[in-house]
């Protein structure tokens, strides 16, 4: 299971689609399993999860 992070209250957790603290629906963001924080393009685990969710 990924770890998001609230673009809003900036809180992490484990929902895709809704922050539990805020319950906001947008702005959900999937950290690095790697480093445990949002993604660099400098990270290969980052990279490789970019191609796979724009399909390239």
């Amino acid at each position: 299971m990924g770890r998001f992070q609230c673009l809003d209250c900036e809180h992490e957790h484990h929902a895709a689609t809704t922050c539990p603290r805020c319950r906001t629906q947008r702005g959900q963001v999937e950290l690095c399993r790697s480093h445990g924080e949002r993604h660099v393009h400098r990270c290969g685990t980052c990279r490789t999860l970019a191609r796979s969710q724009s399909g390239l």
